[in-house]
């Protein structure tokens, strides 16, 4: 009898979809006049990991009229009271996700040797049936949590993009009111002086313009 796959059931991998979408570099915009785009690099997931504590970000600014000053965008994720909200309820749904799994796919088991067991009192015919039965079964709870893997996912996406849109605002604001002529993510930079990190007051505005983000259900 060809056993149905019950590891297609895991769904460990997961979690490394919900942590770090954001650490790709973000699009540098401008409102008058409005710069060229820069390449934007893929989002790329990360493994999941204890949160290290935020750091303490300056909220000193470089001068008026620099011209070119940068933001750590992952700092500034890290402080994002928004993003951490964001996080946190990812981090349950997978959590509630992967028990779903584990029971689920201990229940199939159970099934599966129980099955295994009536094969010497069945007939080929009601064995067959059963077996059928069986794989259906598994492919329906297969189906659902992949389902829920993508949902989870998507959800995550869009409760981080709306905080992107925020960061990205807020960026703004900071470069038009400086008068700064151009604001590069950290990502983009090969080395630079600390007196030009604007980190610290985008992440005080990202804060104060969403302070906090929720995820679908």
């Amino acid at each position: 009898m060809k056993k149905p796959n019950l590891s297609a059931l895991r769904v460990a991998a997961v979690g490394a979809a919900f942590v770090g979408l954001l650490a790709a570099a973000w699009p540098v915009q401008a409102q008058q006049p409005a710069p060229a785009q820069p390449r934007q690099a893929p989002a790329q997931p990360r493994a999941t990991t204890p949160a290290a504590p935020a750091p303490a970000l300056s909220t000193e600014l470089p001068a008026k009229g620099t011209a070119v000053v940068f933001f750590d965008v992952e700092a500034v994720m890290r402080v994002s009271t928004a993003m951490q909200n964001v996080n946190s309820q990812a981090e349950r749904a997978r959590n509630s996700l992967q028990a779903d799994a584990t029971r689920q796919e201990t229940e199939l088991r159970r099934q599966e040797e129980e099955l295994a067991n009536q094969r010497a009192t069945l007939s080929q015919d009601a064995f067959n049936q059963r077996r059928r039965d069986f794989e259906n079964r598994v492919q329906t709870v297969q189906v659902q949590l992949q389902t829920r893997r993508r949902n989870l996912e998507q959800n995550y996406g869009d409760a981080a993009q709306k905080i992107q849109q925020s960061l990205t605002e807020s960026v703004i604001e900071v470069m038009n009111e400086q008068e700064y002529q151009i604001v590069l993510p950290n990502s983009f930079i090969f080395v630079a002086r600390s007196a030009l990190d604007i980190s610290g007051e985008v992440a005080r505005r990202l804060n104060r313009k969403l302070p906090t983000a929720a995820m679908a259900n």
